[in-house]
């Protein structure tokens, strides 16, 4: 494996109005009358490999970024950049791979709490895992389910706050989709299950998933009708068969994105060709009827879900909240100049936004408004929070935030 060298850059943590906006956090972040927050993100580290697809971060300050490259003979690597804090960071060529699906994050990253990073990609091979344990190289990467077609769909990786991982993914001309977990500290994903079937549900594409803290997960995906489907369950008892959320209009476009937290309450938001619509489930696991956001389509959506449900959803250059116990709000104009992106959240109700340019925005649930943001920091990737800390990857570099 190809091997580069760590380098180390500083990084301010807090920036200038740090510690004013931590104080305005904890005395403001979930009335919805008072203005958003001021960011306080520091300068984006230029990560040294490259590894500008997907990041995670852990509240110990670690981080872990995926992406790929093309080896000098012609074919696509593998490589995924690790630092224990944030300042020293070294990128691992994993060997071939990540050239499949075509769309979506080459390859997923996840980072356990005690420093476990975990990645997985798909490839003409299939689906690709491996794990590097905390102190140890990378364990040599195994294939999960084998075929071009156990991964055109999408593939999605997520983690609770024990470190047990979860990855599915869809093959899209085959119709299914399968997941597999790995338990905490482990080296290696367990048995393959099956989630979809083209028979039941029709063929999936576009995944979405959530897992909370304490290891409930739900994965949505569209199917070639453009149906909405939901299952749900925990990492260590399986998933349900998937439930319908919302029938389609069968021309293939509806990309979901769920969120979910520790109570089991959940957010769900997606695209068809003439409307965008969401729907949440309460915590007892009943999915609400679909509420029209806008009656037209949004080139992206996104969405992000608090420990007291209050849920946001963001789409093209609008936005939506649904505080806890209420319905979803009227479409609200992104800041100027803001389109696409991504939205987090973490239990405590702080929420962070970043455009597809990488201009990221902090603020309480209910904010009339986002306030300023941190500047343009190239084409967005990825945006990550902990309990703690946020983390955004664009243009190849790291920018982190302090948050409480």
């Amino acid at each position: 494996m190809q091997h580069v060298q760590s380098r180390a850059r500083s990084r301010r943590w807090i920036g200038r109005g740090g510690l004013a906006s931590v104080a305005a956090l904890v005395a403001f972040g979930v009335s919805p009358a008072l203005p958003a927050l001021a960011g306080s993100w520091s300068g984006p580290v230029q990560l040294p490999g490259s590894c500008g697809s997907s990041v995670a971060v852990n509240q110990a300050g670690a981080m872990a970024a995926g992406g790929t490259f093309t080896a000098a003979d012609g074919t696509t690597h593998v490589q995924v950049c690790t630092s224990p804090d944030g300042t020293t960071w070294q990128a691992t060529d994993l060997g071939p791979g990540g050239d499949e699906p075509h769309g979506g994050q080459h390859p997923v990253v996840a980072l356990s709490p005690d420093g476990h990073v975990v990645a997985v990609w798909g490839s003409t091979v299939g689906v690709q895992a491996a794990v590097r344990p905390p102190g140890d190289g990378w364990t040599t990467p195994e294939t999960l389910t084998g075929g071009l077609n156990d991964v055109s769909g999408g593939i999605v990786l997520g983690m609770d706050g024990a470190g047990n991982a979860i990855a599915a993914w869809a093959g899209f001309y085959a119709g299914a989709s399968h997941y597999a977990v790995l338990a905490a500290g482990g080296r290696h994903f367990g048995k393959v299950q099956t989630l979809s079937t083209s028979n039941a549900q029709g063929a999936a594409h576009n995944l979405g998933l959530a897992v909370s803290p304490d290891g409930h997960v739900v994965v949505a995906f569209a199917t070639n009708r453009d149906a909405i489907w939901a299952a749900s369950g925990t990492i260590s008892g399986g998933l349900s068969a998937p439930v319908l959320v919302a029938g389609g209009d069968y021309l293939n476009v509806s990309a979901p994105k769920v969120a979910l937290d520790d109570a089991g309450q959940a957010s769900l938001v997606w695209s068809q060709s003439a409307r965008t619509e969401a729907a949440t489930r309460s915590p007892g696991g009943t999915w609400s009827a679909p509420a029209v956001l806008a009656s037209q389509a949004s080139s992206s959506v996104a969405t992000a879900i608090d420990g007291a449900g209050n849920a946001i959803a963001v789409f093209g250059s609008s936005y939506s909240w649904r505080l806890a116990g209420g319905s979803w709000g009227p479409a609200t104009a992104l800041p100027a100049g803001s389109s696409g992106g991504l939205v987090a959240a973490d239990p405590a109700g702080t929420f962070i936004y970043a455009d597809s340019g990488g201009n990221a925005f902090t603020f309480g649930a209910g904010a009339a408004s986002f306030g300023p943001g941190s500047g343009s920091r190239g084409s967005l990737a990825d945006l990550k929070i902990v309990p703690g800390l946020a983390v955004m990857l664009a243009a190849g570099a790291v920018s982190a935030e302090a948050v409480t």
